[in-house]
């Protein structure tokens, strides 16, 4: 590992910081978290924001950070040359249009998209396979993605595996009694790219034959489709929305409560929410996307992102295979605690900044 000047600054570039993120788990927080390993490394830590209250009102603020709130493009773009003559490391952590113009005015950067790079046009990914060119190196959270892009021309010596922490600290197996957990839990906010839909209506399949199964909901209501798909399906009776939660015991005393986790989503990036649901004993029903596919092969089941019928019959044949339930609540575990822990991802992330 490389020895770091001292004073070098790393800028990391949020576009949004929601308030919500207060009640993350400290490892969980992507965006501090980053600096914080920055600055174990001995860099000055910065970052670009419009919205600077909402980052230095977070509890879990480390003041150490200078925040920089920009004002319009021109003062973004500013900002940018300004630190790029100071050779400062840039860690551009969203899929926006402005993370773009990044590497076209800065010489050492960082990519992370929290997304997955397959993007649903085909001009879109020639922009996105042309950007890619000019960061330093990019960040991203699993194999499959670096296959993808690797397909797509992207230099592989810039192609990183280094995906988000998933906290052990919080999110743990308590309740080791199958026969005490049941029902069905989405956690992450609700979005229209989440496809909420797809899980209803599988849900309306499975009461449809005398199952009595409700779906815990876990995290904001965004997408206002969705109580009204509830009231049209007459699901009213089988959701339970707890709203957002803050990740703490009470969380995890929820999930260990429950028996599996959905999720149908139609663009994700690591999605952090449903490797929490796993550490506490939760199997997996998942979408075939990039984000899932390789990661949870043989530890979940999985269904085409619209296919709702799909769905309702991997959710049926868990609760008819208690033995498949266990294998996979155990693979999953195992393979979480191992490849996502603190120090695993840390000491790749060190790494990862000392060779730009």
């Amino acid at each position: 590992m490389q020895t770091i000047k001292k004073n070098q600054k790393v800028v990391s570039i949020i576009w949004g910081y929601s308030k919500h993120m207060y009640g993350f788990s400290p490892e969980e927080n992507y965006h501090l978290h980053f600096l914080k390993v920055a600055k174990e490394l001995g860099f000055a830590p910065y970052i670009i924001v419009k919205d600077k209250e909402n980052v230095e009102n977070d509890p879990n603020f480390d003041k150490d950070i200078r925040v920089i709130e920009y004002r319009n493009i021109f003062n973004f773009i500013w900002q940018i040359i300004k630190f790029s003559l100071q050779n400062s490391l840039f860690y551009v952590n969203s899929y926006e249009w402005q993370s773009f113009i990044v590497p076209f005015l800065s010489r050492r950067t960082i990519f992370m998209a929290h997304t997955q790079p397959k993007r649903q046009t085909i001009k879109k990914q020639k922009i996105q396979n042309f950007v890619y060119k000019f960061f330093t190196t990019i960040r991203l959270n699993n194999e499959t993605e670096r296959d993808f892009l690797i397909e797509q021309g992207t230099d592989p010596k810039k192609l990183f595996v280094v995906p988000l922490i998933v906290s052990q600290n919080i999110f743990k197996l308590i309740n080791t009694k199958l026969n005490t957990r049941k029902d069905l839990v989405y956690f992450g906010n609700v979005a229209e790219k989440k496809n909420l839909s797809t899980v209803l209506k599988a849900l309306k399949i499975i009461v449809e034959t005398g199952i009595e199964l409700k779906l815990n909901v876990i995290g904001n209501i965004w997408d206002k489709s969705f109580k009204i798909e509830i009231k049209e399906l007459g699901l009213e009776d089988n959701i339970i929305i707890h709203g957002y939660l803050p990740q703490d015991e009470k969380l995890n005393r929820i999930l260990n409560n429950v028996l599996i986790s959905v999720n149908s989503s139609l663009d994700e990036g690591q999605c952090v929410a449903v490797y929490d649901t796993a550490l506490s004993g939760n199997v997996l029903c998942l979408p075939h996307i990039m984000s899932f596919n390789g990661v949870f092969n043989n530890k979940a089941l999985f269904h085409d992102v619209h296919d709702h019928e799909k769905l309702a019959e991997n959710i049926l044949y868990y609760l008819n295979n208690p033995n498949i339930i266990e294998q996979y609540q155990k693979k999953c575990i195992e393979m979480i605690k191992t490849n996502y822990s603190i120090n695993i991802i840390e000491n790749k992330l060190k790494y990862l900044i000392s060779k730009i």
